[in-house]
């Protein structure tokens, strides 16, 4: 791959996430934060041409496409747009509300363990000092 070639190849990659995040309503900012990255380190890895396979297939499924979508040139008019539009209130989410609603009770009863843990910890330590 010549170097003007390379540079085309991640110029589309580029365009394509930005394409799409216009499409699902969010940011490059919060698609960072989605994919585990700092906003400063996600516009680094465009800039400087680098984008890993691993952070493409999670940019990919936090946008919805196969990965495959984000290497080749896309139709960039309206009409080619609109057939990627979720409503809004989806487009934040990589999985659907329940599988968050389930993560959260679970991370409830997570929360709740270990503060028992942590009174019992504080009990035992009470204890100790009491003996010396």
């Amino acid at each position: 791959m010549s170097e003007k070639q390379f540079d085309i190849f991640f110029k589309t990659i580029e365009v394509n996430i930005r394409q799409q995040t216009k499409v699902k309503r969010i940011t490059l900012a919060d698609l960072a934060q989605l994919i585990d990255m700092t906003e400063a380190g996600f516009y680094k890895m465009l800039s400087s041409e680098s984008i890993k396979v691993k952070t493409l297939k999670k940019v990919a499924e936090v946008l919805q496409q196969p990965v495959e979508f984000f290497l080749k040139e896309q139709p960039q008019t309206e009409k080619a747009q609109s057939q990627y539009i979720m409503p809004p209130h989806e487009a934040y989410l990589a999985e659907p509300p329940s599988v968050y609603q389930k993560e959260n009770e679970s991370l409830q009863k997570q929360i709740r363990l270990l503060e028992d843990q942590l009174k019992d910890k504080e009990k035992i330590i009470q204890l100790l000092s009491y003996r010396t």
